[in-house]
């Protein structure tokens, strides 16, 4: 796949003791019409899939659903999550977010192709990668441009853009990996879906 059509990204802590630590890599492509965003460990697995203004999903990818062992049976169907285009408002609007939480960053290896988004290592506050999307001859001015424009058979074009948001968490310890869970509008209370980075424990 051209670079033009795919971003590459990881949120990783930048300085002090855990400098290096990151919650992981993601990607972001288009083809045609349709936008999609993985987590770099599970791609072969599960995306978000976000066709257009008729049908956004976080689904089993078509791939692992004709494989030897798929991750869920075939009969229930691979779109789990379904949710409404959000609306563009000013010739744009913000599609999907991506919030690892503190409890998310462990010692992994780093890919130096992808873009590093710097995150402080403290547990009041997170990083989020935001997935925009604008109509054709909108341009779109972030101080914390990741990566874009993708464009679109439309015209439209995709970008992602990074910020910080307050939380309220705990510190958590003993942690052993990490978990990916979906926000959905209506369910959660969020603005646009996308995907929470938990941390996991045993016991």
């Amino acid at each position: 796949m051209s670079s033009r059509n795919r971003l590459r990204f990881a949120f990783t802590i930048r300085e002090g003791q855990h400098a290096g630590w990151t919650s992981g890599s993601w990607r972001v492509w288009v083809n045609k019409e349709d936008t999609y965003i993985a987590a770099a460990s599970i791609g072969g697995i599960w995306k978000a899939s976000l066709h257009g203004d008729v049908a956004w999903r976080i689904a089993q990818t078509s791939e692992n659903a004709r494989s030897e062992n798929p991750i869920i049976d075939p009969s229930i169907g691979r779109n789990l999550w379904e949710f409404d285009p959000v609306p563009f408002e000013d010739g744009g609007r913000m599609a999907f977010a991506i919030a690892p939480l503190r409890a998310s960053y462990l010692p992994r290896e780093i890919d130096t192709k992808d873009v590093h988004i710097a995150v402080e290592d403290r547990w009041d506050q997170i990083a989020v990668a935001y997935v925009w999307m604008t109509e054709p001859g909108i341009d779109f001015d972030a101080d914390r441009r990741v990566g874009g424009p993708l464009t679109l058979t439309s015209g439209r074009r995709v970008w992602v853009s990074a910020g910080t948001e307050q939380v309220d968490q705990l510190e958590e310890y003993d942690i052993v990996g990490s978990m990916i869970e979906p926000t959905i509008p209506g369910k959660h209370d969020v603005a646009a879906p996308g995907f929470v980075v938990r941390g996991l424990r045993w016991g």
